[in-house]
């Protein structure tokens, strides 16, 4: 990052960027309805009602719509008026009958004529259709035959005109006409018969337009008007529905549609409800929680987050009651509470809260929904570190869900069987899907962003992570040293109320470093090698052994480690001088301060800034000098825990870091109980020894960095 985005004026201007971004966006999935395609009334015809929507008081009206459907109705049932079969029709068809008839028969008799020009001859009639196989049968009949024939054919036309022949239902007519031949006449004759009077039928009755409009207008004026009721509080379009013209209707006769043309109103209205409580929500962060408020990349992922659950939710209000209570954004508090602590998912939740209301049509439901499942996740994830907590917390928000649901089905007085179903069965699983979401997200967020999220962490805290397997197998001692760091720091942690976990795996990594000269440090060292007498450079030792810590930082970047535990490297030692090699530098001057470099024997910083890195500078500078002096009581650890705490203390090592004085008397209470049980001071027995026996020659109280403590 360069100078510009580190200084107090780039973070602000960068600050305000990000926030007029997130606005912008924010106000865009609000409002989103002053930028749909579909107009700027609220619900048209055709639409699918995105939630319940509720008569806000009681009202009575005379539906046109209804009123107009009802009528439609009943003049549809109305079948089309057909004028009475006409008798002229009839007659001209007997008559038409009668004359084909005399002509076949006439044709028949002719004695002068051959078959093929008695064919050519029938063939001639235009009134029916007779092919040759038809023709030749009737020439060939004989006359009692031909005669049944011509009686069947005047009768069956007769009987069949009289009935109302109409222009759509010939094809019935001809498909009956076989039945209404005699059954004195066989199937040959039948045939002949059924030929003749096909082509003879003509439609005797024809649709009367008029007649039909005017019966069809009396039956939809008989239509008494539709009256429709709504009683307060009662569903006037049911989430999940196609809404139609009667609903539109209901809706402007409640007030409930929108006018023509809101989209300027919309637009302002979600930009001002997104302004206000993004406010609200910064004013919080910088009062209670002034370390996340001026964390550019975490307030940057932080408000990435809302957008992306509050577009969810957008595309969840238009899918229905069910979908809308399964959609679990409870999740969005979990992920913030692991991500930057329950104040801030305390503030994003009640954000959220309020956008979801707005965008369910100012659903107070769905506002308590949203705030109370959040806030129940909130105060039910303990131990963000565990993985079975979020789980359980899941189960909380299921459960505060379905109350949520059932107080509201129990205050509208609408105790419908599917709907409680609906709240029970999408409560309970969006309670697991909140766990579920929550915990994915968390794994791809600390993967992508680098984070130091629990999922992260304990994968780091694994033996078999790459940098601590080479810390093992390069400086053994200083892992079995960074081992006892972290279980003394992360107990120090727990009871201040700190982070453990992030405590615990700083601890193991906070002297990476020493893997680039292992052997310069003395719990890597053989007994009674020092490759520091041989080095004989007090300020080359220094380098060295200040070294450690930019090389740590530098490795912890190469291995990609979260940003917290980079801090914690270089912020262990803070400001500190190597004391042991600064006095053999001034022993090689004569103690002449004037002709030694001091600065050149102090680590680079900076001092601690968190109660981690406060915790982690403690607890390293306590194993270590409590490991060197070799204390024989209890009395004797506690002295040298006093002595590194208030010497930290009278530094100013402790100064940016948020540790007050009871943190500091709960850490040195910690220490003492934990380092005397790992180093087992010797109880002090009474002097009854009767051949002495030579102490061992006392080591320099030199701890793994270099420095000297009383």
């Amino acid at each position: 990052m360069n100078t510009f985005t580190e200084s107090p004026i780039g973070r602000r201007v960068i600050l305000i960027i990000l926030g007029a971004a997130f606005i912008v966006s924010a106000t865009a999935i609000v409002a989103y309805s002053a930028f749909a395609p579909s107009g700027s009334v609220a619900l048209v015809a055709g639409q699918v009602a995105p939630a319940d929507i509720l008569a806000p008081r009681s009202v009575s009206y005379e539906s046109e719509v209804l009123t107009r459907l009802a009528r439609q109705a009943a003049a549809d049932a109305i079948r089309d008026v057909y004028d009475p079969p006409n008798p002229n029709i009839l007659r001209q068809q007997v008559q038409l009958a009668r004359n084909v008839l005399d002509y076949i028969n006439n044709v028949r008799h002719d004695t002068f004529a051959s078959l093929a020009q008695k064919r050519a001859d029938l063939a001639a009639i235009n009134a029916v259709h007779l092919n040759q196989d038809i023709a030749t049968r009737l020439l060939t009949l004989p006359d009692d035959a031909w005669k049944d024939v011509d009686e069947q054919v005047m009768g069956l036309l007769e009987r069949t005109m009289r009935d109302e022949i109409r222009e759509e239902n010939l094809p019935e007519v001809y498909a009956t006409l076989p039945n209404r031949v005699g059954v004195t006449i066989d199937e040959e004759q039948a045939g002949l018969i059924t030929a003749l009077v096909k082509d003879l039928i003509k439609p005797n009755t024809f649709y009367n337009e008029e007649r039909t409009r005017e019966a069809r207008k009396a039956a939809a004026a008989a239509v008494a008007p539709e009256t429709r009721t709504f009683a307060q509080g009662q569903i006037v379009v049911r989430a999940g529905t196609i809404v139609t013209d009667a609903d539109v209707e209901a809706l402007a006769q409640l007030k409930l549609l929108q006018s023509p043309d809101r989209r300027a109103q919309a637009l302002a209205g979600g930009f001002l409800s997104v302004s206000l409580v993004s406010s609200l929500g910064l004013v919080y962060l910088r009062r209670f929680h002034a370390t996340l408020f001026h964390d550019v990349p975490t307030m940057v992922l932080i408000g990435g987050l809302l957008l992306v659950f509050l577009a969810g939710a957008r595309v969840f209000a238009s899918a229905g009651e069910f979908q809308s209570y399964l959609y679990p954004t409870a999740a969005l508090s979990l992920l913030i509470v692991a991500v930057a602590g329950p104040q801030a998912a305390i503030a994003v939740t009640a954000g959220l809260a309020v956008f979801v209301g707005l965008l369910n049509g100012g659903s107070l439901e769905f506002a308590v929904l949203v705030a109370v499942s959040g806030m129940a996740g909130i105060l039910s994830l303990n131990r963000v570190e565990r993985l079975n907590a979020y789980f359980v917390a899941g189960l909380v928000i299921g459960v505060a869900n379905v109350t949520v649901g059932l107080v509201f089905v129990l205050l509208q007085g609408v105790a419908d069987p599917v709907r409680i179903l609906t709240v029970l069965v999408a409560g309970l699983l969006n309670g697991l899907l909140s766990a579920g979401l929550a915990v994915v997200g968390l794994y791809l967020i600390s993967s992508a962003f680098n984070l130091p999220t629990h999922v992260r962490l304990i994968e780091l805290s694994q033996p078999n992570q790459p940098l601590l397997q080479r810390l093992l197998r390069e400086a053994p001692g200083t892992y079995q040293h960074s081992l006892q760091v972290a279980n003394l720091a992360e107990l120090a942690a727990e009871r201040i109320g700190a982070n453990a976990l992030l405590m615990r795996v700083a601890a193991l990594y906070h002297d990476i470093g020493k893997m680039a000269y292992p052997h310069f440090f003395v719990e890597n060292q053989a007994e009674g090698v020092n490759p520091h007498d041989a080095l004989n450079d007090p300020q080359q030792s220094a380098h060295i052994i200040i070294g450690h810590v930019t090389e740590g930082e530098k490795l912890a970047r190469k291995y990609r480690l979260p940003t917290a535990l980079i801090d914690a490297i270089s912020q262990h030692h803070g400001t500190l001088s190597v004391l042991y090699f600064y006095g053999k530098a001034l022993e090689a001057v004569n103690f002449d301060p004037a002709k030694v470099d001091k600065p050149a024997f102090c680590y680079p910083g900076p001092r601690p800034t968190t109660r981690e890195a406060g915790i982690l500078m403690l607890a390293d500078a306590s194993e270590s000098i409590v490991r060197a002096k070799r204390p024989r009581t209890k009395q004797e650890i506690e002295d040298i825990i006093v002595s590194i705490i208030e010497s930290r203390v009278a530094e100013g090592q402790l100064d940016n870091t948020p540790l007050t004085m009871n943190d500091l008397k709960v850490i040195r209470e910690v220490f003492v109980s934990t380092l005397q049980g790992v180093f087992h001071p010797r109880i002090v027995y009474p002097t009854l020894v009767l051949t002495p026996v030579p102490e061992p020659p006392a080591l320099p109280p030199v701890t793994s960095s270099g420095e000297i403590r009383p």
